[in-house]
């Protein structure tokens, strides 16, 4: 199991997209842990720890991003530490820079496949994960 006793948090609003990602996670050991709507992710977190990655869609209604978020999230010395990773139906080549650029640990693109967990894996171990090809042939 590549993510036994991990404990991950997927901030996602996508109902169908969080229950794919979880089983996937979970069917690897993970502990899984979440909030949809990104109104009070940080605290939410808090609740939860300790967190060994973040899981963060960028895309939420309102005009909220999960940049905001990730900015939100930052402002916490207790979760500066936690790697975050954008999964993401974005366009790879605008939001990838943007990811790198603000922190994020990594970025994975959707649709999300039962890969998720080796990508989750190597991030979690310290390696930065920026798939943005089809993770069926990773």
């Amino acid at each position: 199991m590549l993510l036994k006793n991990k404990r991950v948090f997927i901030v996602e609003d996508d109902a169908g997209n969080l229950a794919i990602a979880s089983v996937y996670l979970r069917q690897q050991g993970a502990t899984v842990f979440y909030e949809r709507w990104g109104r009070d992710t940080p605290q939410m977190i808090l609740k939860h720890l300790p967190i060994d990655v973040i899981l963060m869609d960028l895309m939420f209604p309102n005009n909220v991003s999960g940049f905001d978020i990730f900015d939100q999230i930052r402002q916490f010395k207790q979760l500066e530490h936690i790697p975050v990773v954008a999964v993401s139906a974005a366009d790879p080549d605008s939001a990838m820079p943007k990811a790198l650029a603000k922190g994020f640990s990594g970025f994975i693109s959707k649709p999300i496949s039962p890969r998720i967990s080796k990508h989750i894996a190597r991030i979690i171990e310290g390696k930065k994960v920026w798939a943005a090809e089809d993770m069926t042939g990773f």
